[in-house]
């Protein structure tokens, strides 16, 4: 989801002692992981780790007149664990457009919005028929979910099928991630029945959606038709199946040059668009993915379209196929191919410096910023930067949480913090103006010590809008940052791989997380998750306390006056000229240190001296120079 560059709040504060520091704090959820061998102590999957999944079968109307969407879907739920399922748990994410339905107060529907929620027209499993009316006392919907208890057990190993039928009028007025984006152009995500996940650590996930955490979805197989009415478009999730029966010809063969090309080509351009005659009498477009977390897609019979491919794996020569689709009157948007290009590159390569993991990516130019499997939902914006940065952020989503399945609902700092700080430096090099580390840092800042700020760890679901972005983003951003600068580059890049690794398209929990980091680095770094994860609040504050000098042997006292680890770097100057360098880790406060000596010997003259950097966060500044006699 698009970064809100921050929102605030802040903290209790509190001493963490020293033998807290080196003992990580494991929820009782995970000793029983631990315990079954789902789940390894050092973070890996244990031998007998596994996770449920789904094929969904789904075909589906939109009339953009109207305004309602329509479905049946065919889904073949999986049981792959030891357990016999008393119940399905199915979400039913627009029901938060019903009366009364409970939302974050961040989120505001339009009263115009409002509306009965989904409506289930028909149920059955394994064929039999259910009855969803308030006399079945086996059916319940609970917020956002459908709870429907089974006459029979679904035994380990086994499957159940379900075929529902729906619809919902698509909010018009209320952009909640999906909706109507002009009279002719809608985005749709949140959108079908869906199975919730059922997993080893905390079973069924019943947690109703309230607008503003995000989504926890097992991973699964879809085969989708989606049909339109004459002359739209539809972009979507997955590998389009039918694109030689609804393009004209000239269109397809364009795509299918722009497809294998290292160039953009502008497959729609508004020329095209003003004679028409783009697609042809098939409505019906289909779409197939495999492995994923979700589905969404955008239509629209106005937008232009620019496709490009970019090579992610240079020693396969594997490739992703980049598409924009856009409204021409959007600014910036006809550079978000490119941005795109360059952003799926730069993860490639360089951080996490893992391919690409899907084919397919569009760019859906719709409103907010909202990230699914091979597509995005992303507005215009005036500023050339928050382009780049909405872009590149939503397309690294494809990372987090759609190729390592973590818990947005319950965890959404892991996949947030690290879509924030994977694609910075890429950032600054397309706008070299633009430092989102260094504005997240200022911001940390500024804004840390002050009095409500929970710790990062505490559940999403917990926080309100005040809190949820600067938690999620900003600080956890912050975190990863001087985790990297402790670790060093190349060692931090093997923890984030390894884990990735360990976790592809698999569920992991935080404490997966902190013991991977800890695993592979070959070092306790309970003292650092203790502190930036689970204490609540913290304050950066490092201060020169004390400079002694006898000869050419200068003695400085560095204090810790707040209660975060963070790293020293002090700089010593001769006037404006840079004599040297000292940098302390973050470690050097472990075991509630508060003072460090540093003693340097200089045969030039030393002037002043400078404590921090633009990347190491501390509230108090005005004590970090020193001017010496």
């Amino acid at each position: 989801m698009k970064n809100i560059l921050l929102v605030f709040s802040a903290i209790l504060i509190f001493n963490v002692n020293s033998k807290a520091q080196e003992t990580l704090i494991v929820p009782k959820e995970n000793k029983n992981a631990f315990e079954n061998k789902t789940r390894q102590i050092d973070g890996n999957p244990g031998v007998n780790y596994w996770q449920n999944t789904s094929t969904y079968s789904i075909k589906v109307s939109v009339d953009a007149k109207s305004g309602v969407l329509k479905g049946e879907e065919k889904i073949t739920y999986y049981n792959n664990s030891p357990d016999s399922l008393t119940k399905i748990v199915i979400r039913l994410y627009q029901d938060i457009f019903k009366k009364g339905a409970n939302r974050n107060s961040i989120v505001t529907v339009d009263p115009r919005d409002v509306n009965n929620g989904v409506n289930i027209s028909s149920v059955k499993i394994n064929n039999t028929s259910l009855s969803i009316d308030d006399t079945n006392s086996k059916v319940r919907r609970k917020g956002t979910l459908l709870i429907i208890r089974l006459n029979e057990k679904l035994a380990p190993q086994k499957n159940i099928k379900l075929q529902i039928a729906w619809d919902f009028i698509i909010p018009k007025y209320t952009l909640i991630r999906m909706g109507t984006i002009d009279s002719t152009s809608l985005f749709i995500g949140q959108w079908y029945p869906q199975i919730a996940v059922y997993d080893d650590v905390y079973g069924w996930d019943t947690r109703s959606y309230n607008g503003l955490a995000e989504f926890y979805n097992d991973f699964a197989d879809f085969e989708v038709e989606i049909t339109v009415p004459d002359n739209f478009m539809v972009w979507a999730t997955g590998e389009p199946k039918n694109l030689a029966e609804v393009l004209q010809p000239q269109f397809y063969n364009k795509y299918i040059k722009a497809s294998e090309s290292n160039e953009i080509v502008n497959v729609i351009t508004e020329d095209d668009l003003k004679v028409g005659n783009i697609t042809t009498s098939v409505n019906t477009w289909k779409y197939s993915a495999a492995n994923v977390s979700d589905f969404a897609f955008g239509i629209s019979d106005h937008y232009l379209w620019d496709v490009t491919s970019v090579v992610v794996d240079k020693k396969t020569n594997k490739k992703t196929i980049v598409g924009v689709a856009y409204n021409k009157n959007s600014i910036h948007f006809d550079k978000v191919a490119e941005i795109s290009r360059e952003t799926i590159k730069s993860l490639s390569e360089d951080m996490p410096g893992i391919p690409y993991p899907f084919q397919y990516l569009t760019v859906y130019n719709g409103d907010f910023g909202m990230e699914y499997p091979m597509i995005t939902n992303v507005g215009a914006d005036k500023d050339y930067g928050m382009t780049v940065y909405a872009n590149s952020h939503e397309i690294a989503h494809a990372y987090f949480p759609f190729y390592v399945g973590t818990n947005e609902t319950k965890n959404g700092w892991l996949d947030e913090g690290l879509v924030v700080f994977m694609p910075e430096k890429l950032q600054k090099k397309l706008v070299p103006e633009m430092d989102i580390a260094y504005n997240n840092t200022r911001a940390f800042s500024y804004y840390s010590g002050l009095e409500d700020e929970p710790a990062v760890i505490t559940p999403t679901h917990y926080l309100d809008a005040n809190i949820y972005f600067y938690l999620n983003y900003a600080k956890t951003d912050q975190a990863l940052r001087l985790l990297e600068i402790h670790l060093g580059e190349e060692l931090f890049k093997n923890c984030l791989q390894t884990f990735m690794e360990r976790w592809k398209y698999k569920h992991p929990t935080p404490i997966d997380f902190f013991q991977t980091f800890n695993d592979v680095s070959k070092q306790n770094l309970n003292w650092f998750w203790q502190a930036w994860y689970f204490q609540s609040g913290g304050v950066p504050d490092l201060a020169i306390s004390s400079v002694n000098k006898n000869d050419n042997k200068i003695e400085i006292t560095i204090s810790n006056n707040g209660n975060l680890p963070i790293p020293v770097a002090l700089y010593l100057y001769n006037n404006k000229k840079l004599v040297d360098t000292i940098f302390k880790p973050a470690s050097v406060w472990r075991n509630n240190n508060t003072k460090i000596k540093i003693t340097f010997n200089s045969t030039e003259i030393i002037t002043n001296l400078k404590l921090g950097n633009n990347q190491i966060p501390d509230s108090t500044p005005n004590d970090n120079s020193y001017i010496l006699k």
